[in-house]
């Protein structure tokens, strides 16, 4: 039953049902013609006597003369009978027939419109006759020109058997030939589905041999890609799943261990005030990684709410400077406004905020000594924000994952000093959500840029202090 609902089985019937159909259509066109031309072929013949022996007929009565000249002159197999108008048979040459009555025939044909007919013989023979008049001085006959055409039937039943035989002989061969094609043809296919079987979540390592650059070559190789994709996909994933289960491990832990110690005694005011203090950090730390994550999720499954407006970007990063160059100068840093074109884009002004925010809050974390600095500008129908550092930089073999959820590029670098590892994957959603893209370019102990590109909105706004927005606190616990 299986088999029956196979590929192979439907394209060995559909090669039949086409072979099937070119089969009879050639047998038919095949029959058809040697039909015709066969009949054709007599009627000419029978044409061509009439003329002959309508003029040894002439011979014979100008000159009184016996019938043995047309009775010599007659092929074998042919019948002649001359007939007077009435109908009336005057002479036979050839085979003693025994038929139905043909006076209407000739009469009809002493009208003078010859014409071809058939008849059958009381012992079942089949008669083709050529009847026209014939006018011999002042004497009036019908002359009839017949032949057996038995044989033709026979001819053509012959060749119908044949084609019948031969067809059904071809149609099995076809089918077994068909089914070995089809096997040989989906024999890939089959080499792919035990490949897949094999595929699972903890098996992804599996590939399909391709052995060919055909149809099924290239499928191949485009499951391999996407298989590909998928361990990569899976193991990014499994990272992930690592990475956020040891960064909430953390300070669940320090909370257990604070309030197994607050409990373990009696304590002091003081110290059950740091213990709280201590399990409110944590959890504040805790509800932070929560909320990324969260907001990274619904930007997965393409559910983040973005509330989109004209957003004037000289406006957001001025507003935003003064919590940055906070950040800096506790760090002993210098934070420097570059050139800042009066550009409006379209988007989510609280989620720019929060692009512009967790790349500028990066590029202070990992510079040392120097300065941060920020400038847009427009380029082509794009705003390019760029934020240079003269930080660490990154290296080479860390730059295509810098955007990695939880990739640190320094694996030492503790929570404090190096945040939750999710700043720069959540700049990048928002990014990608407004259109955008951004770039990075990094030398070691350089510095690094990372470039934000937006596209910009074709119209300002005439008064940029009417737009109604949703502000925010720009401090690193808002954003």
């Amino acid at each position: 039953m299986k088999f029956f609902k196979s590929v192979k089985f439907r394209l060995t019937v559909w090669y039949l049902i086409v072979m099937s159909i070119l089969l009879f259509v050639f047998a038919a066109l095949s029959y058809f013609t040697l039909y015709h031309n066969l009949y054709n072929n007599l009627d000419d013949n029978l044409k061509n006597r009439f003329i002959k022996l309508r003029s040894l007929l002439q011979d014979v009565i100008d000159n009184a003369d016996t019938d043995i000249d047309i009775d010599r002159e007659r092929e074998l197999g042919e019948v002649i009978l001359v007939y007077y108008p009435k109908g009336l048979l005057w002479k036979g040459f050839g085979p003693f027939i025994d038929t139905s009555d043909i006076t209407p025939m000739v009469q009809e044909a002493a009208q003078g419109a010859p014409f071809f007919f058939d008849i059958t013989t009381t012992y079942g023979q089949e008669i083709r006759f050529y009847a026209a008049p014939v006018i011999v001085g002042e004497s009036s006959f019908v002359l009839l020109v017949g032949r057996y055409f038995g044989e033709i039937k026979a001819i053509l039943n012959r060749l119908r058997t044949t084609f019948i035989l031969s067809g059904l002989v071809m149609i099995v061969l076809a089918g077994v030939g068909g089914l070995f094609l089809a096997d040989r043809a989906l024999r890939p296919v089959d080499r792919i589905t035990r490949t897949a079987q094999k595929i699972s979540e903890r098996n992804l390592s599996h590939r399909i041999e391709v052995h060919s650059e055909d149809e099924l070559g290239r499928l191949s190789h485009t499951l391999n890609q996407m298989i590909a994709r998928l361990e990569d996909a899976f193991r990014r994933q499994q990272q992930f799943t690592a990475d956020a289960s040891h960064e909430l491990r953390t300070p669940l832990s320090v909370i257990q261990a604070e309030a197994t110690l607050a409990l373990g005694k009696e304590r002091k005011e003081k110290e059950y005030r740091e213990a709280l203090e201590t399990i409110s950090q944590e959890a504040s730390y805790m509800s932070s990684i929560i909320d990324k994550l969260l907001f990274l999720a619904r930007s997965d499954i393409r559910q983040e709410q973005y509330s989109f407006e004209e957003v004037n970007l000289r406006e957001l990063i001025m507003d935003l400077a003064t919590s940055i160059e906070a950040l800096a100068q506790e760090k002993g840093l210098e934070f420097e406004m570059g050139i800042v074109e009066d550009l409006v884009v379209r988007g989510d002004q609280d989620r720019l905020k929060q692009l512009f925010f967790n790349i500028l809050e990066n590029a202070i974390k990992y510079t040392l000594q120097g300065k941060v600095s920020i400038s847009v500008v427009r380029k082509d129908e794009e705003a390019i924000i760029a934020i240079v550092d003269t930080g660490v930089g990154i290296p080479p073999q860390d730059l295509p994952h810098v955007f990695e959820r939880f990739y640190r590029v320094d694996k030492t670098r503790s929570r404090e000093e190096g945040g939750t590892g999710l700043g720069l994957a959540i700049a990048q959603e928002i990014a990608e959500a407004h259109g955008g893209k951004i770039e990075v370019e990094s030398e070691v102990n350089e510095g690094s840029t990372f470039s934000v590109v937006l596209p910009v909105y074709p119209v300002a706004p005439r008064d940029s202090g009417k737009r109604k927005s949703k502000r925010k606190r720009s401090s690193a616990e808002d954003i």
